[in-house]
């Protein structure tokens, strides 16, 4: 078959003065701001308004926001919002400047109430013109050297000492305008001095007890300063309106244009060096950062919400947070991936290290990229609007493109020449998705048709079609292993295995062979001796040593059974795309599976808080791997690029906190000891259900963070790993616990510390230890009276004495009994029937004796019972029938101390209980219900049948009779059942009742 070749001479003309040329540096870079991830919050997010006056962060890392609606605190997730409405001890309600100082202690000044400080000890000072400060408006609040706190208003300043008391400092007298000017900023300096700007933008130093006006400035006329800040090296920043900074070092002035846009701003308002040594310049129409020489500019045209700045800092994970004017919050977080969108899937990208450029095949053309830019050439126009499926680079620096245009395969030489072949050339179809060139230098293409290899030598072309060898001829994907064989996936029919040499296949492997799956998305070697398949199925991991096949899908833990390609990086984490994303896992993980040692992994998907702003990935794109180690993931609208070692892992733990106790949906107090870093909440005994919420305090990816949670006292062992942040506890036992929580961030750092909160469960008066000894003395006195009188049987007062015995029973059975006015005599009724089914069952005298004192005793309990609940006239409420069904459990709690007949505390305890196992307290079932409770409970339920109640009289003989064999073996014991009718039978008169 006779080759095509394009000869285009402008090609090479564009290969020397395009593709190896060199942007020109306008001393602007526009790629900075793409390493970060914008997040926005505002009054629809949870603040309590869109304009921010102040941010601070804390030393527990809590992010504290000044609005004109109170002050909120941000942990990542949830904002708090601090003012009178929330807590009446906070005694304001706007915040228009917050400072943490060096003793832990929170200082607000409201807008017009004053400043408040919230001592670290959880005690409240509250300053205002009353008490001396010069206007209720504060502007601005910050420490000096000597722990005096400086509080700048509308109407001058003034100094908090270290005792808390309001001062004027040694010089004041001589403050300009008789300390009457509104102050917008102050500042203290490394040198310990007060910087002071003014709303008139006059500029004063406060050192050695004087203030005087600073003129320092020469290099603009005129200047008007409007904030100031220093640098790590000492240098003064100074912001000069409109657009300008002014940089100060030794007395030489260095002057920056900072202003951008049409707009370029009328006031530079705050000035901040971030940790990697950036100058970022907060203006009112946008920021401007100043990084490695050069400047990058945002405003509401790229990325910013809004672009009135009123403040900027960086918090302790190296994020940067903006106070908007009009639009809430603003964090830049240092994305782990940098997304380029365009208006095109991204089919295939490939680096192109002959011409210094990535190539990206996209639906609509050919893509050139260099130096964080897209260039056109003129390969970018002969292919546009020409989708291309796939792009690669031969070793000998050719470009290999495939199409379902009219070219289909195309070949690229590093001299510009240019082949292309197509069907009527011999190709197996005129829709090719894939190629590769071997080491031997032939090409073997794959089509929706079938394979065709292209003899490098002789042009001839070899097809391999549907008919003849394979299952399904849809070729996906195509790998040439270390020895030369050619690997290619198809859509259904598994993987094909060709031998260069004679061109055949020899072999195939289907999910027959173990392979998870037929669907073959990718093949590569992601290290030797190993060939990696992705399918639509899961990852198949073969050894080449062994031909062992390790399968990864749902079933050990792959979040996705569809693995689309998986990549390594050479901090050995293996990262993929799915139909869930992108996605990461440990490759040590993996082989402890290979080997054995574990059943599952854990995959750390990613998302747009990590920097993929996008539709997703595809299954049939190709992402890759450059020679510096970055990773280049294609996706449906662009591409996003992971540099594994600029995007280290956040090293930086989450603060783990407290936040709230609530009980039974009610708040409880937290009382603090600091002396011992000690936090105690007191839970009521009527207390249901405890609910304790906490937070890991970190702002990368802050709803990844994790949680282990232990409750001491009731738990053994910490809980899994879990994204909740509320732990629930219902029926707690009276008794001290201690809470214990820890967090790890997504990167698997953990809190250093973790967070305790010590639990305190009051008793009910039945729990008390005092009212069970009280209970105990009483029946152990009762029984050993009983005891008494029964080794006196001999005697000739043994009736007297046994009679005495069943009435002070009796009695306390009715002091029970009277508790419920629909009840009386119910024990009674109920320990005589108890004892006449004893002896129906045939048990001994004595045995019948215990049966007769336990049914007497049987619901003892009900003295723990609100006397409100047990004669409550109407139906009771689940909470209060929960409350009925304790009774079991306090009897035999009063009763278990008498170790001479323990019958009687089983009999109290499980009389409930249902043959079927659904009673009570237990859920005991058939022949694991004590035998005496098995009586009790056939007695207990004919006396409430046959017993009159204030909506009924007793039942008719008949449907108690029915009503019992109704429910044999299903709420009562067959036996005791049936002993109960022939005793039933026997009353023809029908005298057992009430």
């Amino acid at each position: 078959m006779v080759k095509r070749r394009i000869l285009l001479t402008i090609y090479a003309l564009f290969i020397s003065s395009y593709i190896f040329s060199q942007p020109q540096n306008n001393n602007t870079d526009d790629s900075f701001f793409k390493e970060f991830v914008s997040r926005n919050w505002n009054a629809e997010s949870g603040l309590t308004g869109n304009t921010i006056t102040d941010i601070m962060q804390d030393d527990d890392g809590y992010m504290y926001f000044g609005t004109y609606s109170g002050l909120m605190r941000f942990d990542g997730v949830d904002f708090i919002s601090l003012n009178r409405l929330y807590d009446e001890r906070y005694d304001f309600l706007s915040a228009r400047t917050v400072f943490q100082d060096s003793r832990n202690h929170l200082w607000v000044g409201s807008n017009d109430e004053g400043v408040t400080c919230i001592k670290h000890t959880g005690e409240i000072l509250k300053y205002t013109a009353k008490d001396g400060l010069p206007n209720n408006s504060i502007r601005a609040i910050c420490e000096d050297k000597n722990n005096f706190m400086w509080i700048g208003t509308a109407s001058g300043i003034i100094c908090v000492n270290r005792q808390y008391i309001l001062e004027k400092l040694v010089g004041f007298d001589k403050l300009p305008n008789g300390n009457h000017f509104t102050v917008n900023q102050l500042y203290c300096d490394t040198a310990g001095r007060m910087w002071i700007i003014t709303r008139t933008e006059e500029l004063y130093c406060y050192t050695g007890g004087k203030i005087q006006e600073i003129h320092m400035i020469k290099s603009i006329e005129n200047p008007v300063v409007t904030t100031v800040a220093q640098d790590s090296t000492g240098a003064f920043w100074f912001g000069v309106a409109p657009h300008y900074v002014v940089k100060v070092v030794d007395g030489k002035e260095t002057v920056y244009d900072v202003g951008y846009g049409k707009q370029r701003g009328t006031a530079v308002t705050r000035i901040f060096q971030d940790s990697d040594k950036n100058m970022w310049f907060a203006l009112d129409n946008g920021i401007t950062v100043l990084h490695d020489g050069v400047f990058s500019y945002a405003d509401t045209s790229n990325f910013l919400v809004d672009d009135n700045i009123n403040q900027i800092m960086e918090d302790h994970e190296k994020n940067i947070w903006l106070a908007l004017d009009r639009g809430g919050i603003q964090k830049l977080s240092r994305g782990k991936f940098q997304t380029t969108n365009i208006s095109s899937t991204v089919n295939a990208i490939a680096q192109d290290s002959f011409r210094n450029v990535i190539w990206m095949a996209c639906d609509n053309g050919l893509y050139c990229y260099k130096n964080n830019k897209f260039i056109e050439n003129d390969l970018t126009r002969l292919f546009m609007n020409i989708r291309i499926r796939h792009v690669g680079v031969t070793s000998d620096g050719s470009i290999l493109l495939n199409c379902y245009e009219k070219y289909n395969q195309i070949k690229i030489h590093l001299d510009g020449t240019i082949e292309y072949w197509n069907k009527d050339d011999g190709l197996a179809g005129n829709k090719s998705r894939v190629s590769i060139q071997t080491k031997n230098g032939d090409i073997y293409t794959g089509t929706i048709t079938g394979l065709s290899i292209i003899d490098h030598k002789t042009g001839e072309i070899k097809n391999i079609y549907k008919d003849n060898f394979l299952y399904n001829d849809f070729i996906m994907c195509l790998y040439e292993d270390d020895e030369g064989m050619v690997w290619f996936g198809t859509d259904g029919g598994g993987v094909y295995i060709i031998n260069p040499q004679t061109k055949e296949i020899t072999k195939r492997l289907t999910k027959d062979d173990g392979l998870v799956g037929n669907i073959v998305f990718k093949i590569s070697s992601v290290r030797e001796d190993e060939i990696w398949i992705c399918t639509g199925s899961g990852l198949s991991i073969i050894s080449k040593t062994t031909g062992k096949i390790t399968n990864f899908d749902l079933s050990n833990g792959f979040g996705s059974d569809g693995v689309f390609q998986v990549l390594l990086d050479y901090t050995h984490r293996v990262w993929g795309t799915s139909n869930q994303g992108i996605f990461n896992v440990k490759l040590s993980d993996l082989d402890e599976v290979i080997h054995g040692e574990r059943k599952t992994v854990h995959l750390t998907f990613f998302s747009k808080l990590d920097g993929i702003h996008s539709g997703g990935v595809t299954s049939t794109s190709v992402s890759m791997q450059d020679d510096k180690g970055r990773l280049w993931f294609t996706l449906i609208d662009g591409f996003t690029m992971l540099d594994p070692l600029r995007n280290a892992s956040n090293n930086y733990a989450p603060t783990v906190k407290i936040q709230s106790v609530t009980a039974d949906n009610e708040k409880l107090e937290i009382t603090s000891d600091l002396r011992r870093s000690r936090f105690t909440v007191n839970v009521a005994p009527k207390i249901k259900r405890l609910n304790i919420k906490y937070t890991g305090i970190s702002f990368v990816s802050s709803e990844h963070v994790q949680f282990k949670t232990k409750l001491e006292g009731f738990e053994k062992d910490y809980s899994e790993w879990t994204k909740e942040r509320t732990a629930s506890f219902t029926n707690l036992k009276p008794g001290n616990y201690i809470f214990h929580v820890i967090a790890k961030n997504p990167d698997g750092i953990q809190s250093t510390n973790e967070a305790t909160l010590y639990i305190i469960r009051k008793a009910h008066l039945w729990q008390q230890t005092w009212f069970k000894i009280v209970m105990s003395i009483l029946i152990v006195g009762i029984t050993f009276l009983v005891v008494v009188l029964r080794f006196r049987a001999y005697s000739k007062r043994q009736e007297e004495i046994e009679k005495l015995s069943i009435e002070v029973t009796s009695a306390l059975a009715q002091t029970i009994d009277a508790k419920d006015k629909y009840t009386k005599g119910h024990s009674n009724r109920v320990a005589k029937y108890s004892r006449m089914l004893a002896a129906a069952l045939g048990e001994k005298e004595k045995t019948q004796e215990r049966i007769y004192y336990a049914a007497l005793l049987h619901d003892i309990g009900k003295i723990g019972i609100p006397n409100a609940i047990i004669n409550k006239p109407g139906k009771l409420t689940d909470e209060e029938y929960e409350i009925i069904k304790t009774h079991p459990v306090i009897g035999s709690d009063i009763l278990k101390s008498i170790s001479s007949m323990p019958e009687i505390s089983i009999g109290a305890r499980s009389h409930h209980e249902r043959f079927d196992g659904k009673g009570y307290p237990d859920g005991l079932a058939g022949e694991e219900i004590p035998w005496i409770a098995r009586i009790i409970g056939v007695a207990d339920a004919y006396d409430a049948m046959t017993s009159n109640r204030s909506y009924r009289d007793y039942l008719p003989q008949q449907r108690v009779k029915e009503e019992i064999l109704k429910y044999r073996g299903i709420q009562f014991d067959p036996k005791v059942a049936d002993a109960m009718i022939k005793i039933m039978q026997a009353d023809i008169d029908y005298v057992m009742h009430e």
